[in-house]
């Protein structure tokens, strides 16, 4: 049989095109970030950390000169959120994209908000919005003192619930203007530390908005990425959806299904022993439970407990009557918990004899009046 060259060689030079073009693709080109600090000699190096890891390493760093200036070069590929550092006490956050010629000018002594910067829309963007809530944020420190000085006085009442009011107020205020901020530029990296600021149950319009364009944008960005499944989470979990299954087992090893509740009003209750809010709820779970578990209401609880001693002892000392109570004995790694996408406790959802979810986040006389009408 003839053996035919051809092949090869065809593979071949294939093979060498595809070097001879990857060598000929030009590299990003580098984010240049120079700058000036205005406290000088107090620092040699200043340092680019990434954040795209359990913790923060060095990805790039330059030297200081005598009079505070810097010129660090950073090969960054993809827009990302880095920490600009002189130590860790002292650094801000920044969002590069690649090419961008970022300048910066430290006003006092940190690196912060307080800084000008050029060159970066979205670090930009970011301390623009963080400045503005920082407003927000001081008159909520305020109002707290006032709050703490009125508690002797003899007129504590009237002014507390008018404290309560003001601070109520400078909330919504302060979520009125981060959301005209994101309306503006929903595809931002910069929405990422704001995410606190926000409800997810309430203002998951806005937030949904945002998350579509920073998906959209960067489909491959670490935090976008984990952004993203907290938002699916909870569109699974929307007011009005079916809720979705839990099935662990109880404190004696037999397993339990949420669904086997249905046709029930359920109290899907996420709490812990450790967790002191849910211990100071527990009183008022357990006084609906007596008054309208005979009118169809139930509550299944899950514990996000690691210690089975500490769950079995609080579920006896905080009188919790109920038979469902579930834990894999996970901690915030519970099954449970991030099936409803629960970050914190205590953490309530509410679901109707049809199994469909009504209300989350209720607590104290909320519930019950709630419980009241489903139970009709």
């Amino acid at each position: 049989m003839k053996l035919s060259l051809y092949k090869p060689i065809t593979l071949l030079c294939f093979v060498l095109f595809s070097v001879a073009t990857l060598f000929a693709q030009k590299a990003p080109t580098p984010v240049v970030i120079t700058g000036t600090l205005t406290v000088k000699g107090a620092y040699k190096q200043i340092y680019l950390d990434t954040l795209n890891g359990n913790n923060p390493w060095i990805f790039v760093s330059a030297a200081l000169d005598s009079n505070g200036n810097f010129r660090l070069l950073a090969p960054v590929s993809a827009p990302d959120i880095f920490r600009l550092r002189l130590d860790d006490k002292n650094y801000m956050m920044i969002i590069l994209s690649p090419g961008e010629n970022v300048s910066l000018k430290t006003t006092g002594a940190r690196l912060g908000g307080d800084a000008l910067i050029e060159g970066s829309f979205h670090t930009q963007l970011l301390y623009s919005a963080m400045n503005t809530s920082q407003v927000f944020e001081s008159r909520k420190a305020a109002l707290n003192q006032q709050y703490n000085d009125i508690q002797s006085s003899p007129k504590r009442d009237s002014l507390t619930a008018l404290i309560i009011g003001q601070f109520r107020a400078n909330d919504s205020l302060q979520k009125m203007a981060l959301v005209a901020q994101i309306e503006k530029h929903p595809a931002s990296l910069a929405w990422i530390f704001f995410q606190d600021k926000l409800d997810m149950t309430n203002d998951f319009a806005i937030i949904d908005k945002a998350d579509a364009a920073m998906f959209k944008a960067y489909p491959e960005n670490t935090f976008v990425k984990q952004h993203h499944l907290m938002v699916e989470v909870e569109r699974k979990t929307a007011i009005g959806s079916s809720a979705p299954e839990i099935e662990l087992t109880d404190p004696d090893g037999t397993l339990r299904k949420l669904s086997s509740l249905k046709g029930k009003v359920v109290l899907v209750d996420f709490w812990a022993s450790w967790c002191g809010p849910c211990r100071k709820e527990n009183p008022n779970v357990v006084g609906i439970y007596g008054k309208y578990h005979d009118k169809g209401f139930e509550v299944f609880s899950v514990s996000l407990d690691k210690d089975r001693s500490s769950w079995l002892a609080a579920i006896t000392k905080d009188n919790l009557s109920w038979p469902n109570h579930v834990s894999d004995l996970k901690y915030w790694k519970s099954a449970g918990a991030a099936s409803y996408g629960v970050s914190s406790i205590p953490f309530t959802v509410l679901i109707d004899k049809k199994g469909k979810i009504v209300a989350k986040k209720l607590r104290g006389e909320d519930l019950e009046n709630k419980v009241k009408e489903l139970c009709k």
